[in-house]
């Protein structure tokens, strides 16, 4: 398979496709409804998810490479320990964001909170956070395809 194709499959349609998708919404309901959909998915931190998957998939190719004896293994090692932390961090920030909905849920007669978490959605620095760790993620994983393979 082509680098092309290969990058088709593994960050364009992880990534894109949903948004594609969802401006299927467009015809039938209009592009208000479309963009607020869009918007409604990046906030409630699922690039995070992705995120997570595109890691993990650079991490196969990692062991792959480890498994076949290419490259240098104290350095394909760093990579995976440092794929992994990126993981859980990214783990860690959809679970933070996501804690506080619950809790708020769980405390319906006590008093609301203000502040841009109390509704339970994510603070524009998390949104922007999620955008980061997804294209760095795409970016590694592009990274460790080409030079292992």
């Amino acid at each position: 398979m082509n680098l092309f194709f290969w990058m088709l499959l593994n960050l364009g349609v992880p990534i894109i496709g949903p948004i594609f998708t969802l401006t299927l919404v467009a015809p039938a309901h209009g592009w208000r409804v479309a963009k607020a959909l869009i918007a409604g998915s990046v906030k409630d931190g699922q690039l995070f998810w992705c995120a997570i998957g595109l890691l993990a998939a650079a991490v196969y190719e990692v062991l792959t490479a480890l498994e076949r004896g290419r490259g240098e293994a104290s350095v394909l090692a760093y990579w995976v320990v440092g794929l992994c932390v990126m993981a859980f961090a990214c783990s860690s920030l959809v679970m933070s964001g996501l804690v506080n909905p619950h809790s708020g849920r769980a405390r319906a007669g006590a008093p609301r909170r203000t502040g841009s978490l109390a509704d339970g959605s994510f603070s524009p620095a998390e949104i922007v956070l999620s955008i980061f760790f997804t294209m760095i993620a795409a970016a590694f994983l592009a990274f460790l395809h080409v030079q292992l393979t």
